[in-house]
């Protein structure tokens, strides 16, 4: 049974990555399609690593049809940002921290597939490390007014035999002025 599949309690050199969907939502908003348009370039064995690399929008949920709706995305990739914490600098310029949060799950045939993988398919093990590889110290580019960011955490979120997901948590600061 699934515990939870929600995000939100952000991992290398960036990858060239063009936003795809201009958003006049905010920082936030463009931040999101900025790390769902670099999970979507990361690939493996020259095809996409994921079937789904979006925003997160409550795509997969925990009760009902989440199994389902696990199957129906897996493997993904999904993107949040979190403001949290916000601190005053030495001047008083509001310094808020923003957490990127990857969720990356998988579904597999054999129990522990899923989060170990095979020869043939990836796991979310292997997933996690093209990740950190992709976002580790990375800036979003021109117009994001913020640090790079940082690999500060790895949590599991869904364990079960067949299924597996874990959020990667990113951060940096932005600093208004």
């Amino acid at each position: 049974m699934i515990a939870t599949c929600g995000i939100g309690r952000g991992f290398g050199p960036m990858l060239a990555v063009r936003t795809t969907a201009p958003t006049d939502g905010g920082m936030i908003a463009r931040l999101e399609q900025w790390a769902a348009d670099v999970l979507a370039a990361i690939e493996r064995d020259g095809k996409p690593a994921f079937r789904t690399a979006a925003p997160w929008r409550y795509q997969v949920g925990a009760a009902g049809s989440g199994v389902e709706s696990f199957d129906r995305y897996a493997p993904f990739a999904f993107a949040k940002v979190e403001a949290i914490e916000p601190t005053r600098e030495g001047d008083y310029d509001l310094n808020h921290r923003l957490r990127l949060v990857i969720a990356v799950g998988m579904v597999s045939k054999s129990d522990g597939d899923a989060r170990l993988g095979t020869a043939a398919a990836a796991g979310v093990s292997e997933m996690i490390d093209r990740v950190v590889a992709a976002f580790d110290g990375t800036h979003p580019g021109d117009g994001f007014g913020c640090d790079d960011f940082y690999c500060v955490g790895l949590y599991d979120i869904v364990e079960h035999p067949k299924r597996y997901a874990a959020e990667l948590h990113f951060e940096a600061d932005w600093i208004t002025v």
